[in-house]
Parts: C-alpha cells; structure tokens; sequence
C-alpha cells in the first residue's frame, strides 16, 4: 500500500498513519528472526571454514564467500522469505478489488503454487462467509484524535448484524500479532467517526504464512481498552515530535 499523506480539514494539519504510530511499539518476534537469520549464517560458515581446512589456497577460497555473505542485506532475506504470502496477498487483494489476477511470470513455481493454495483457500472462506466487500482502501483521517489511516476493506457477511459493517484486514507473516488488533481497532474509531449511521461491529484478519497457509481470525469486538492503547501510542509520538526526537 503507497505511503498517504493525513490532513485533517478542521485545523490543516497533517497528521500521521496508524502504523507509524504503531511503529513504536517492539517486535521482539523479529528480533528473534534476525538472531536466527545471524546464527545461521554463522554456522554455515564455520560448517564451509572446517571443511576447507589447512588449504594453501584458503584465502583466495575464503574471499568469495566472504562476499556472498554480504551481498544479501537482512531485510532482502526477510521480504524474499515472505514471497509467497505476499503473492497471495497480491491476488486476494485483486479479487476483492475485481481486478485481473497478479503476472507470476519469472516467479519460482514452488512459490505460486504455494501463493494459489493460499488463495483457493481464501476463496473457500470467503464463499463459506457470504462475504460481500463493499469498499477497498479506504483513506480516512480523524478530526478528533490526530491521526489517518487507510482501511483495507469494509466488508459484510453472514456474521455482521444488520445495520452495520466489519472490516477485513490482510496480513503476511508468522502469525496475527498484538499490533494488527490495535491497528484494526483504531480503524473502527475512524470509520464510526465519519459513517456514524453504518458503524463497525466486529474484526476479520486473514494471515497468509510465507509456505502458502492461510488463518482466519474473527472478533466480533475488541474491547476499548485497544484503542486506549493506541491512543497511548499516539500520544508518545506526538510528545517525540513536539521533542524533535525519534525512536
């Protein structure tokens, strides 16, 4: 989703997105992915180094994979790791937007048969569900509280009471965290603020994993105490930047 600009019309002033603000809070789970990217690494080249052993050529053995090594940043592994979720990703969201599925030419086909499974499966769920996507990134910014953010999609289905609606939030990666709740809660207080007559019952966020598999979590509410931890949030990014500090 492309970076927005938040700018509320009552005083002016752009604001920031939910997930910048949420961008504060740790992750320790991938903390605990880059330790294992870092220990594994590391074996593999004590595992290369003891196999070499007293060669007279080992430097010149060494440098080239020495410089593999480096040729691969951090954050290149983790998108490249999470391929398949984030092919999936790709053609449920054109689905629901009723666009043409995503090109998978040049793609490994071990990873778009991974990311079809994925999004047969969502198929499944969404026909089971009677799910019926009535708008997709939705850019609102709050005049209440300072801040924006763009919902992926407000959706009914055979869960929704009448008169209301519930909003669908898609995520790659291991598992729905602590984050993804605050983010679909503070989404509620945006979308109640400007369709007051339609408000937001209850929470869909379908995990696609990076081997293919799909999770399905619904809450029919999430207590208000979420959007208390949001708002706190909030306040801590807006106390940085009246600071002109940064995390």
């Amino acid at each position: 989703m492309p970076l927005r600009n938040y700018r509320q019309k009552t005083t002016g002033k752009t604001v920031k997105g939910v997930t910048t603000v949420l961008g504060i809070l740790s992750k320790p789970a991938l903390l605990f992915w880059a330790y294992k990217q870092g220990m594994g690494n590391f074996e593999r080249l004590m595992t290369i180094f003891a196999e070499l052993g007293k060669s007279r050529d080992l430097k010149y053995m060494i440098e080239p994979i020495i410089k593999d090594f480096q040729t691969t940043p951090l954050y290149e592994k983790r998108d490249k790791a999470a391929d398949a979720g984030t092919l999936g990703h790709t053609f449920i969201e054109n689905h629901f937007k009723g666009l043409p599925d995503p090109s998978t030419e040049g793609l490994p086909e071990d990873v778009v048969k991974k990311a079809e499974g994925c999004y047969l499966t969502a198929l499944d769920w969404e026909k089971s569900n009677s799910v019926k996507v009535l708008h997709s990134e939705v850019p609102l910014t709050s005049e209440i509280y300072p801040y924006g953010g763009t919902i992926d999609h407000i959706i009914r289905g055979n869960l929704t009471p009448k008169g209301m609606v519930d909003i669908l939030d898609i995520k790659t990666g291991k598992d729905i965290y602590l984050e993804a709740k605050l983010q679909v809660r503070s989404y509620k207080a945006l979308w109640d603020e400007h369709h007051p007559d339609l408000p937001v019952a209850g929470f869909h966020i379908l995990r696609l994993g990076e081997t293919g598999e799909f999770t399905h979590k619904y809450f029919p509410n999430l207590d208000n105490k979420y959007f208390e931890i949001f708002l706190a949030c909030l306040d801590i990014t807006e106390k940085l930047s009246q600071l002109g500090e940064r995390l």
